[in-house]
């Protein structure tokens, strides 16, 4: 009896401190073992059916990338809608490149959506600056104004990751947080890219979990 005892008091022993090394601002601390996957795209083939056409805007899926081109005179969007429940802990991840086009204009990752309703927009631009905001009708909350950072690879792949943990949200780049903030909750479960007028980027993959 003492040795069942001892063995549960070990396993509650462990499991907070486990709990007590979660630091939800902390990148890596958060384990793959906690993470379970709800979507994934790496771009091997369209096997979630990204629109392909041709110009203005053109989907091209080839070695493993999704090259996104607009040739529109105002940013595009495409999403996808990405069932999950966004009242539990979630993780969203995307690994992007600015290829060509307008430098100065933002480019990035956009969840939250309700068809063409609101949606949240974390973005950068090749010149090295970055955006965090939301559209509410045809009004912009900007939580974060573009803010120049030598996080941005300007020419090489940038990794955005949207974190929520309980009650907050926290934002990194290439790992390192950026902001955080508390969690509002999202409209909609459309979830995908924007890219700036003329301009072309290169998306290595979107990945979704929640954190168990």
């Amino acid at each position: 009896m003492k040795l069942i005892v001892l063995i549960i008091a070990l396993i509650l022993s462990q499991t907070k401190i486990h709990a007590q090394e979660i630091n939800p601002s902390d990148y890596a601390s958060i384990p793959v073992s906690m993470k379970k996957r709800v979507f994934s795209d790496d771009f091997d083939n369209n096997k979630y059916f990204w629109i392909k056409q041709s110009s203005p805007v053109s989907h091209q899926i080839h070695d493993g990338f999704f090259f996104f081109s607009n040739d529109y005179d105002l940013p595009y969007t495409d999403g996808k809608p990405i069932n999950f429940d966004a009242n539990k802990n979630f993780e969203l991840e995307t690994k992007i490149k600015f290829v060509s086009g307008n430098v100065e204009s933002l480019n990035g990752l956009f969840w939250g959506e309700l068809i063409f309703g609101d949606k949240y927009f974390f973005g950068f631009s090749s010149m090295g600056y970055y955006t965090f905001n939301k559209e509410i009708g045809f009004q912009l909350k900007e939580y974060v104004k573009k803010t120049k950072s030598e996080l941005i690879n300007q020419t090489a792949d940038n990794l955005f990751t949207v974190r929520k943990y309980n009650d907050k949200y926290y934002f990194f780049i290439n790992q390192e947080l950026v902001y955080e903030m508390p969690y509002e909750t999202i409209p909609g479960n459309y979830i995908g890219f924007q890219v700036a007028s003329k301009t072309m980027v290169q998306i290595n993959y979107l990945k979704l979990w929640t954190i168990e």
